[in-house]
């Protein structure tokens, strides 16, 4: 949450949104933010990008995080895609840095080795390059319409 004298007192005719926003000089700002030991504070994803895998809460972005510490790996984005057993869970498009090679399994297994095993991507798919929004930033709903024809494919559907 977020307070400060110069903030707006709302969303220009979004009442139904101001009012989920906004409360008593406060803006719910959707980030969520964790704080290590030494007090610093880090935004580790958006409430509205979380999802549920099996009953745990998985962030993209710390997936993403993870998967990007693999010496291969140049990028990651992660977005969620339905499963009949966990509800939905994490597929992930990578971005190789020139020259390397991995495989599906090895992702796979190194993330599992460096953080939750819940939180591990079910699918990964190699591209040459993340999709970009207007906005210059990655076009989660591009590669979320990607992915779910993915799995219906590889699943025969």
């Amino acid at each position: 949450m977020l307070k400060t004298p110069m903030m707006a007192r709302g969303y220009l005719n979004r009442p139904d949104e101001t009012n989920t926003r906004f409360a008593s000089g406060w803006y719910r700002t959707g980030d969520v933010v964790k704080r290590d030991d030494d007090g610093f504070f880090y935004i580790v994803g958006r409430v509205d990008d979380m999802f549920i895998c099996g009953g745990e809460n998985v962030f993209p972005a710390e997936v993403e995080q993870r998967l990007e510490t693999h010496p291969a790996l140049g990028q990651a984005a992660v977005v969620a895609v339905k499963d009949a057993i966990k509800g939905t869970v994490p597929f992930a498009f990578v971005v190789l840095l020139p020259g390397e090679t991995v495989t599906e399994e090895d992702l796979k297994a190194y993330t599992i080795e460096v953080g939750p095993a819940y939180a591990h991507p079910r699918y990964i798919q190699f591209i040459n390059a993340l999709p970009l929004a207007s906005t210059n930033k990655v076009d989660k709903a591009a590669l979320t319409r990607r992915a779910a024809k993915i799995v219906r494919a590889r699943k025969g559907r």
